[in-house]
């Protein structure tokens, strides 16, 4: 199967509404997580940080006019991916057809969802605003993306935790090598949710300051992937190539977020075998690590056994900007970013796996 390539990158983060902004922002060591303050009440130790955006603004890639009917999760993914676009130098005239976007989520709608169940409940069926409910749904994102700059090649969301993104990088692949598409806009979007945010603090699976365990985190990160016949055509800057992924599982406890060591070392060696290189080719692990102790317990583990003590430089930017699919994506166009402006780091690896037990594992290596 011929590798993909990465022509362009964007993010929209809580550390920068650009994709420089947000690296400039973890280049100097700035952390996006901070308290979540409701109704002036004083912050309990039972009480989880976030990572948010805050205020927002879509301008000037979409007017106010068009972001007052969407979601937070669908204008975060709209700015994404007309940024990528630009980036990319990507025109869609004459290739709608052939262009296409699969964005992962696991928050995508929450907003909307929200409001309007809570319209329903409180106040009756008949109140609840008709003009909320196509936005409760976790393809928004995509979707609203895909109508706003003309897409209308395949079109897929993955509803998911932090491997999301990755399985749309994973499929964007298959889609390419069947001819399917020239191009795919792969990322992920997220909004943060107090709905949401107050669930993971009852199921006791997000850090306090009693407990470990994760931060929610919300934005959108968007590459476009090509073929690269169809991107050398077009005299495209080609950053990165999408030399291995690779797919393991392996059943687990969601309550407790376990992983497999060797299920998830596993994938790793997959991932470098396909792209025909060894560990020690490997400059940079973008690592999957979150807080929760069982999951970045055996990320480390699964590591040493790949790379023994010659472990390359790692990045977790979870530690940063919280977690959830929309982080997975950044750290994908951060690493094809990294990979652009340093040619000479290497290898790329990122590691991504699910409270449920689904590993992925891919490689990025300069084109």
């Amino acid at each position: 199967m011929k590798a993909p390539v990465v022509t362009g990158e964007s993010a929209v983060t809580a550390l920068g509404r650009t994709l420089a902004e947000t690296r400039a922002a973890l280049a100097a060591g700035r952390s996006a997580i901070a308290p979540v303050e409701e109704d002036g009440a004083p912050r309990a130790a039972d009480r989880s940080p976030a990572a948010r955006i805050g205020a927002f603004t879509t301008e000037p890639e979409l007017p106010k006019s068009k972001a007052r009917r969407l979601d937070l999760g669908s204008q975060y993914a709209v700015v994404a991916v007309k940024q990528a676009l630009a980036d990319a130098g990507y025109t869609l005239a004459g290739r709608e057809e052939r262009t296409g976007i699969l964005l992962g989520t696991g928050s995508a709608g929450a907003g909307p969802l929200t409001e309007f169940e809570r319209q329903m409940a409180v106040e009756s069926p008949d109140a609840a605003s008709p003009f909320l409910f196509p936005n409760t749904v976790a393809n928004a994102p995509a979707s609203q993306a895909a109508i706003e700059v003309g897409i209308r090649g395949p079109n897929v969301t993955i509803t998911q935790k932090d491997p999301a993104t990755l399985n749309a990088l994973f499929y964007a692949r298959m889609l390419l090598a069947d001819g399917r598409a020239d191009a795919l806009l792969v990322g992920a979007a997220d909004e943060w949710n107090l709905v949401y945010h107050r669930a993971y603090e009852r199921v006791h699976a997000t850090r306090t300051e009693r407990r470990p365990g994760f931060v929610l985190g919300e934005g959108a990160a968007v590459v476009l992937v090509e073929d690269e016949t169809a991107a050398r055509s077009r005299g495209a800057r080609i950053d990165a190539r999408v030399a291995g992924i690779a797919s393991r599982s392996a059943a687990g406890s969601p309550q407790m977020r376990r992983a497999e060591p060797a299920v998830l070392a596993a994938a790793m060696r997959d991932a470098l075998k396909q792209a025909g290189l060894t560990p020690s080719d490997v400059g940079l692990v973008h690592l999957s690590r979150n807080g929760s102790p069982f999951t970045d317990a055996a990320e480390t583990a699964a590591l040493a056994n790949v790379f023994g003590a010659k472990l390359p430089r790692t990045i977790a930017i979870k530690d940063n900007l919280g977690e959830n699919p929309a982080i997975g994506a950044i750290q994908l166009a951060l690493a094809a970013a990294e990979l652009r402006a340093d040619p000479g780091v290497g290898a790329i690896l990122l590691d991504a796996f699910g409270a449920g037990g689904n590993v992925l594992t891919a490689v990025l290596t300069t084109p």
